[in-house]
């Protein structure tokens, strides 16, 4: 077993996945303070150039990123500073071995691997409480950082618990545009419910933030209702929704792959689908 694991995310989520994942020593690097591990080092940087150099200075025998843009970029700068292999995306990780999805969420793939290594996880829920004898570390990254923080903007409603949410509205490419990601904003209002989306809305378009991702590289869920707009249904967002009660795809595809993993399909316009039950759900 390793003996110095730096577990590194700005995603609370993804460093309590970090430390339930393994065993001994953890030194936690993250932007603000979380009390969690044997050690927490609170940069000031986020640079991920400066963050890679730090962790390699650690030495680490194991280092393990969240899969957020931030994570998995520090992840390879810092696989290649130290020059050891990376496993992207792991799902299950004991000893020396690490489980992970491949062929598009067909089958799950067991590796075996030697320290030092560097791997990404994929969030899971855990409840790991805080350390109160966590040694907290200020560390000063600055000096030669080619970025420069200009404003600082929290997200606006905080963050979304889609893993616990029961009803939740999903977007994906059909919707058409970031702008039409509102009708399905107000149909999950007018539900009681929250919105997800799928991979490519959230980490790639950019229609809805990263923690909204929902499937294998994202947030599994299990809702009592999820209701698809204009997804196809990749293998990787289908497994990730699989354990819903209740799959409603709204798609103008009749052959998409969800059509046929849907309790329910509608086979239409999404934005048309959205005002019209909406507004019948506000007038129950």
């Amino acid at each position: 077993m390793s003996s110095t694991v730096v577990i590194y995310s700005e995603d609370v989520d993804y460093i309590k996945t970090g430390i339930a994942s393994t065993k001994g020593k953890t030194i936690v690097i993250s932007p603000r303070e979380v009390r969690l591990g044997d050690e927490n080092h609170v940069i000031n940087e986020i640079d991920e150039q400066l963050i890679a150099e730090y962790i390699a200075r650690l030495k680490p025998d194991l280092v393990l990123t969240g899969s957020s843009k931030r994570d998995k970029t520090v992840a390879g700068l810092t696989a290649g500073l130290l020059r050891v292999p990376i496993i992207p995306d792991v799902i299950e990780l004991s000893e020396n071995k690490a489980k992970r999805v491949v062929y598009s969420g067909m089958a799950i793939a067991e590796l075996e691997f030697s320290y030092p290594i560097v791997i990404t996880l994929v969030k899971k829920n855990t409840d790991i409480r805080e350390n109160p004898d966590c040694k907290i570390i200020k560390a000063d990254l600055s000096g030669n950082s080619k970025v420069k923080v200009v404003e600082e903007k929290h997200k606006e409603g905080g963050s979304i618990d889609l893993s616990s949410a029961q009803i939740i509205v999903s977007v994906g490419r059909g919707v058409g545009s970031k702008e039409n990601v509102k009708y399905a904003e107000e149909l999950a209002n007018a539900l009681g419910g929250a919105v997800g989306g799928s991979r490519p809305v959230t980490a790639e378009l950019g229609w809805l933030p990263e923690d909204r991702q929902i499937g294998l590289s994202g947030t599994k869920v299990k809702p009592k209702l999820y209701i698809a707009l204009g997804i196809s249904g990749q293998p990787q967002h289908l497994a990730g929704i699989k354990d819903s009660k209740i799959i409603v795809a709204v798609n103008k595809d009749k052959n998409a792959p969800i059509v046929e993993n849907a309790d329910y399909t509608i086979i239409g316009d999404v934005i048309e689908f959205c005002k019209v039950f909406a507004q019948k759900v506000k007038g129950i």
